[in-house]
């Protein structure tokens, strides 16, 4: 039966080593206050350019992490999905020269970007080694994901993402001065940021080997969903068939968060290379950090929207607009991976099954959070009637 080689060093051994800025649902062209028009509708495509997200723990190395001149092959850095697509949409009602109510949402769909790398596991080749801390000795470790020439290995990390939300204002406009315009708002806004990060990894014989199956997955969703009121003001200027107005707000409400956690095994060399079976628990997905993980913090989302527009007539008008956004505490998925190890806890690791769990029950799980921005580009339409 193949065994995977957790490779362990002792003491005596070498030391090796829209988008969210998008979500100004009122930022269309403004409207003369002598306008007899009271509704205003608008579109606009996104691109949203987003903050990177962070992918800190490594994920195949050649060598031992804390090994001179190792070369990390996967993870250990950042990873993103820009450019997004999306869509705005906006209504507006002006109550009367002064008041007027504001309702729109964005969404930005699901983006994925991978990477991955692999191994023959044929003489020359480079075994590709899984670098964690093993709690067990209380050192650097590796297990092997290739290890020549008995078996190939390939490993691969897969990102997505999704922005949406919405909000409604109510706007209060001072008199209007030489074409300039003040607008006092606000409202309740609805932000929502999802992401996922899945690392999934082969390592099958290498003939004359028997043909087996050992695969693993390891998968970190994050959502993250803000309810919060917020105030605002807008300044809007007009001259001939040019329009132009930049906003200034900010949210303060509560962020939900929740952090999923799913790790497993599927391989078929504990029934003799027959039928398949599934073990709990990947590489970094153990039954000790598993599960949905969830709290609510406070945090606040200030945003800066600048759109300059040209009216094609009295009542349609084309603009462009540029956008940025931020929000405090948010979840991102790459930073919820502990790689504090107990070897012994999975099958993965190359352990019988049954597994008997001789270490601490790591990894554990404690959510990290961290600040998340956005940078939009908008190009719309405006219509009044």
């Amino acid at each position: 039966m193949k065994r995977r080689h957790a490779v362990l060093r002792c003491a005596t051994a070498i030391a090796l080593g829209g988008c969210a800025a998008g979500v100004a649902l009122a930022q269309t062209a403004p409207m003369p206050a002598e306008s007899d028009s009271r509704w205003s509708l608008s579109t606009e495509a996104l691109f949203a350019s987003l903050k990177a997200s962070p992918t800190p723990v490594p994920i195949v190395t050649d060598n031992y992490l804390d090994a001179p001149g190792v070369n990390v092959l996967l993870g250990g850095g950042t990873v993103d999905t820009n450019v997004n697509a999306g869509l705005r949409v906006t209504a507006t009602y002006r109550l009367d020269n002064r008041m007027g109510v504001e309702l729109g949402g964005f969404y930005l769909p699901s983006r994925t970007t991978s990477s991955s790398v692999s191994s023959t596991g044929q003489p020359g080749s480079i075994d590709l080694l899984l670098p964690f801390y093993d709690v067990t000795t209380q050192q650097e470790n590796v297990t092997e994901l290739s290890y020549w020439p008995d078996y190939r290995g390939s490993a691969r990390a897969t990102f997505s993402n999704s922005l949406g939300g919405g909000e409604v204002n109510v706007t209060w406009s001072l008199p209007p001065q030489d074409g300039w315009r003040l607008d006092l708002l606000g409202g309740f806004r609805f932000l929502q940021l999802r992401e996922s990060y899945t690392i999934t990894t082969s390592s099958p014989y290498n003939p004359p080997n028997p043909a087996d199956i050992w695969n693993t997955t390891d998968a970190f969703a994050a959502r993250n969903r803000f309810y919060g009121l917020q105030v605002g003001a807008r300044a809007a200027f007009e001259r001939g068939p040019w329009v132009g107005s930049l906003a200034a707000k900010v949210a303060f409400g509560t962020m939900q968060q929740r952090v999923s956690v799913n790790g497993f095994l599927v391989t078929n060399d504990y029934t003799n290379y027959g039928a398949t079976q599934i073990f709990p628990g990947g590489y970094f997905a153990f039954p000790s950090n598993s599960g949905n993980h969830t709290q609510s913090v406070f945090a606040t989302v200030p945003e800066i929207t600048l759109n300059v527009g040209y009216r094609l007539t009295p009542e349609a008008t084309v603009f462009v607009g540029y956008s940025f956004m931020s929000a405090s505490n948010v979840v991102r998925p790459g930073e919820q991976i502990n790689r504090n190890i107990d070897p012994t806890q999975t099958v993965s690791y190359g352990n019988d099954s049954p597994v008997q769990s001789v270490g601490a029950a790591q990894p554990a799980f404690s959510l990290a959070t961290t600040d998340f921005w956005a940078r939009t580009l908008t190009v719309g339409f405006a219509y009044r009637f």
